[in-house]
């Protein structure tokens, strides 16, 4: 379920410390857990591996080339462990995940499994990922009727998405919280929208999970992607694709590989039954045999284990509550030195994005100096503090920003 900043906090402050770890936890900042030097601000981009992390990685990496190298990798892997982490994590079933390369992956695969053509339409808003934005404008060329809804004062308003949804509308598509802006949308009332109008929602959620509490049931959302090395603190090259268990019955498989074949009876060689030549085979069911093909990372699954026990540990509610006042204070002191904000004040997410005039060109110099990490574009900035963020380090970024 997804909540208002306001609302978000006034539940968070009930919570106990410990949040929803089972064990001690690092208190927060947790800087003892990260390795990196100077002033982050960009988990955003892409999140500092932890120690526990890098050392899952690095006993991977071991067990492969020392001591299990005659291990059955097919069957016996950190696949379904990370799966069934993942999966707890948005209050899913862990049949109803997939692996895939990457959120954008995920997407790309899901719209082929739709269908998605001249006869089904694509609904989205212009804070979605570029690069998705770029797929929908591209499916568009080639004939799918597609509608892209325009913010309004730093927004997306549900009655916009509304009115953009058509009859010939398949899909909502957007971002659950901007990677631009940090704007968040209610997606149990998108999805309430869209279902009532005959449209699927597919969610981009991987600015999300990990840093707020996230629900698939209560959210009704139909699909959504998530890579592991954001908010989730693991590493590149693993995503979790959601798809609720009733909708499956409406995808159709476009990619056949070893991950979904068993069975396998061949013809052609000594002692085989007679048969044809190519062979028999039988293939799986499922989430997971609709889009995983071939063999994923082991290692980044082995990592994204530990990753999630971390995130686990610390408790997701308490990571958002310690964030909040890192960005409030943002909120207050930015517009002061002029930068323009982009990001709604109720946004309870972890982005926070400003407008500012060359920002890059003006910015860049004096921040790399100051060792402080943050995106920077032509004309805006992002902040995303996380877990080993503290006041202090906002101290060096306003330090900085202030002497442009």
């Amino acid at each position: 379920m997804e909540l208002s900043r306001r609302a978000m906090i006034g539940s968070l402050s009930a919570l106990p410390l410990t949040g929803t770890a089972t064990k001690a936890a690092p208190s927060l900042p947790d800087k003892a857990s990260f390795e990196f030097s100077g002033t982050y601000l960009n988990a955003a981009y892409a999140h500092p591996v932890s120690r526990p992390v890098r050392q899952a990685g690095n006993d991977f990496l071991a067990a492969r080339a020392n001591r299990e190298v005659d291990r059955a990798w097919p069957s016996d892997n950190p696949r379904n462990q990370a799966v069934a982490k993942f999966a707890a994590f948005i209050n899913a079933d862990a049949n109803d995940v997939a692996v895939v390369p990457s959120t954008m992956e995920g997407e790309n695969h899901l719209l082929a499994a739709l269908g998605i053509d001249e006869n089904h339409g694509v609904v989205t808003d212009a804070y979605h990922y570029g690069p998705s934005l770029a797929l929908y404008g591209e499916l568009n060329k080639r004939g799918v009727p597609l509608a892209v809804v325009a913010p309004r004062n730093n927004r997306i308003e549900l009655k916009d998405i509304e009115q953009a949804i058509g009859p010939n509308t398949k899909l909502v598509a957007i971002s659950h919280v901007g990677s631009s802006t940090g704007f968040q949308h209610d997606l149990k009332a998108l999805c309430d929208v869209a279902h009532r109008k005959g449209a699927y929602v597919y969610a981009d959620i991987i600015q999300s999970v990990g840093a707020l509490p996230f629900d698939v049931k209560e959210s009704g959302v139909d699909f959504c992607c998530c890579g592991t090395y954001k908010w989730l603190m693991g590493d590149f090259g693993t995503a979790f694709l959601y798809v609720r268990p009733d909708r499956l019955k409406d995808l159709k498989r476009t990619a056949v590989g070893w991950r979904q074949v068993t069975n396998e009876q061949t013809h052609a060689y000594p002692f085989d039954p007679p048969g044809p030549a190519i062979g028999d085979w039988t293939m799986r069911t499922g989430t997971a045999a609709t889009f995983e093909v071939s063999t994923p990372s082991w290692s980044a699954l082995a990592m994204a284990i530990a990753s999630l026990d971390y995130v686990q540990s610390l408790g997701v509610e308490n990571i958002a509550r310690h964030r909040q006042p890192l960005i409030a204070r943002l909120q207050e002191e930015m517009p002061k030195l002029g930068f323009i904000p982009l990001t709604p004040k109720e946004t309870a997410g972890p982005v926070l994005a400003f407008a500012y005039k060359d920002a890059a060109a003006r910015l860049d110099p004096v921040l790399k100096a100051q060792r402080v990490k943050i995106s920077t574009y032509e004309n805006r900035i992002r902040i995303s503090p996380s877990v080993y963020n503290d006041m202090e380090d906002f101290d060096r970024l306003l330090k900085a920003v202030s002497r442009v």
